[in-house]
């Protein structure tokens, strides 16, 4: 069995708008890609999310998804509230 990464592509728009987001915050941090990890002989396959840290809390970004998932995949919120998240846990 081997497993097969690619990367995948941040959309242009997300990436615009998280970048504007925190430099409005004046925050440093890196956006880091996600990967489709594919399972050979397979039709098994796992997008894994794009992945933003900040003060120690992950944000889990998928392309063409309105939410941002907090740590794991069971909390979510809007990406329109992540400005008022990012401040409260400031």
């Amino acid at each position: 069995m081997q497993i097969i990464k690619e990367k995948l592509e941040i959309d242009e728009t997300l990436n615009k708008r998280i970048n504007n987001l925190l430099k409005f915050l004046n925050i440093k941090s890196k956006l880091t890609n996600g990967n489709i990890i594919n399972i050979s002989k397979t039709n098994l396959a796992y997008i894994e999310p794009h992945k933003l840290i900040i003060n120690g809390t992950t944000y889990l970004f998928f392309n063409n998804c309105k939410n941002v998932y907090i740590n794991n995949l069971e909390q979510s919120i809007l990406l329109n509230e992540l400005e008022k998240h990012i401040r409260e846990i400031k």
